[in-house]
């Protein structure tokens, strides 16, 4: 846990949203902004990493007004210290947490940056708020095309600082927020009066994030399921929607008619492995058998999935080769032709939006998941609306095991097709270009719950869930330290004990020793006496005979 937690180590977490903000409350009487800082960030982290949250908690208004206080009171100060700057005003400014070398959002602001709508050269700005911003990253991944700006290691109130520092020397036109989940700074940093426009765009989407109910900000969602479920079920009734966009990079002509099945999937690894009714790792290794074909997966997996998917083969018989496992690839959509993939299976529990797009541009069929917790897992809103939804393993691989090629074939047109529409350059182009006019995208698919299951998960998983993990671990250490203890304590009575047992026995031996010199010295005695007698026997007989003598002469 990073020490940004320490909202909720070691104490049971917060009853009401009021019981923690009248403690940040409390941090702001005393002006000490930055424990405020940290204990947002803290208690958005403990939120996040919950399973019980995940695709249910998406925002509240309560902690983005908590942020935007502090940066209010911080931003005139700030101004003084930086009095009006005479450069020129840069187009766009893109405030980010960090990157990664593998991440959605990485790629977006790529995607953004290549459609020429926010100027020539756009600043990159990353508030670094865990201190684990990898500096390389930025410039592997754009080049010249943005000028990079990492905030110096140090506390948030200081990372603050240096953004507003930032901001008010660049003066940018348009600011666009990509800020991850729990970037207290960033959101603090985005005052109305930084810039002309403020874009927030919506990319930490399916758990709590900052930023997502402020009111001065064009709210951006990058897909069906978060436009839908911002406009009405969180009230963002002026939120537009920009599609993802993934460079086109043509179809292949399909070679493998008559072959066996070449299935793939492709994510992180929390995409796989989180806590769920259905395991990917069992599911794999069954999907092969079926198919009679080869499965690939790219991207990072854990040691224990990849060794659940080897047993499973083995315990099917089926050779090793024909799960093949890729780390990592600079491009989904090649990989995808390389392989010559003929259905791409989304990841569950969590499905993945840019690998789909980037499958439906290749004209890759895709099954994807009907998730029984919500849309936001299986993703599915993301497809064609032909696409195949599975709800359980014997659906997934009933379809895998029957569809025939023709189908495939016609599934291919249809996914591609759904690129072009919503997917290509122009489309993103047409949404940055229309304002708060932009199309809308796709309707949803009807999506079932099932609050059973999900009521058993929240038993089954309750001692492992993030925060009531978090909650007991102090007591759990208790437990730890009396149960060692009371092996000390068992230990040292053994020990004890052990050492009394041996004494016992010691001495037993001594007395036995003893016992025996006595009787050993009894025997020698009684013999000397009994030799003593006699020797007396013998002298008086003697004497006697002598007597005898004497008389009868």
């Amino acid at each position: 846990m990073n020490s940004t937690d320490s909202a909720v180590a070691g104490a049971p977490f917060y009853p009401s949203i009021e019981a923690f903000a009248n403690e940040v409350e409390r941090l702001l009487v005393t002006c000490d902004f930055d424990a405020a800082l940290e204990r947002i960030q803290g208690f958005v982290r403990g939120v996040m990493f919950d399973r019980r949250s995940v695709a249910k908690v998406f925002a509240d208004p309560v902690l983005d007004s908590l942020c935007q206080r502090i940066g209010a009171v911080v931003a005139p100060a700030m101004t003084r210290a930086n009095p009006a700057c005479t450069e020129d005003r840069v187009d766009c400014v893109i405030l980010a947490t960090e990157l990664y070398r593998a991440g959605g959002h990485s790629a977006v602001i790529g995607d953004l940056i290549s459609t020429g709508r926010f100027g020539p050269r756009p600043v990159l700005m990353l508030t670094d708020t865990l201190n684990s911003a990898d500096a390389t990253i930025p410039g592997e991944r754009y080049g010249d095309l943005v000028e990079i700006a990492i905030a110096p290691s140090g506390s948030l109130i200081d990372k603050l600082h240096w953004a507003f520092a930032r901001l008010f020397v660049l003066r940018p036109r348009r600011l666009i927020l990509l800020n991850h989940h729990y970037d207290s700074v960033a959101i603090a940093a985005a005052q109305p009066n930084v810039a002309d426009e403020i874009v927030f765009y919506h990319h930490g989407d399916h758990q709590l994030c900052l930023g997502t109910t402020l009111t001065h900000t064009l709210h951006v969602d990058p897909h069906p399921m978060g436009y839908h479920h911002c406009r009405v079920e969180l009230g963002l009734t002026d939120n537009v929607y920009w599609p993802l966009d993934v460079t086109d990079l043509g179809t292949r002509t399909r070679t493998n008619h008559g072959s066996a099945l070449r299935t793939c999937s492709s994510g992180s690894s929390n995409k796989f492995e989180l806590d769920y009714k259905y395991r990917y790792a069992d599911i794999v290794p069954q999907l092969i058998a079926r198919t009679g074909g080869t499965h690939v997966h790219i991207g990072p997996a854990s040691e224990g999935l990849l060794q659940r998917i080897h047993d499973g083969l083995d315990d099917l018989a089926i050779p090793q080769a024909r799960f093949i496992h890729i780390p990592w690839v600079s491009s989904v959509w090649r990989a995808l032709e390389h392989h010559q993939i003929d259905v791409y299976l989304t990841s569950f529990p969590l499905g993945g939006g840019r690998a789909a797009i980037e499958a439906m541009g290749a004209g890759i069929p895709i099954v994807g998941h009907d998730s029984f917790l919500s849309s936001f897992y299986g993703g599915q809103d993301m497809l064609y609306p032909e696409a195949y939804l599975w709800k359980t393993p014997d659906q997934l691989l009933d379809y895998l095991g029957n569809v025939d090629f023709q189908q495939l074939e016609r599934e291919s047109r249809l996914a591609r097709m759904h690129y072009e529409r919503y997917h290509t350059r122009d489309s993103l182009i047409t949404a940055i270009d229309a304002g708060n006019m932009a199309p809308v995208p796709p309707p949803l698919r009807p999506q079932r719950s099932d609050p059973m299951q999900t009521f058993l998960d929240d038993v089954q998983y309750a001692l492992k869930d993030h925060l009531t993990a978090t909650a007991i671990a102090p007591i759990l250490t208790q437990l730890d330290r009396d149960r060692v203890e009371r092996a000390v304590r068992d230990a040292e009575v053994e020990a004890l004990e052990q050492s009394q047992r041996h004494k016992t026995v010691a001495l037993l031996k001594l007395y036995a020793q003893e016992v025996e010199r006595a009787r050993a010295h009894g025997e020698q005695l009684s013999a000397r006496l009994a030799m003593i007698e006699r020797s007396r026997l013998w002298r008086f007989a003697r004497f006697m005979q002598r007597a005898v003598r004497l008389i009868w002469r």
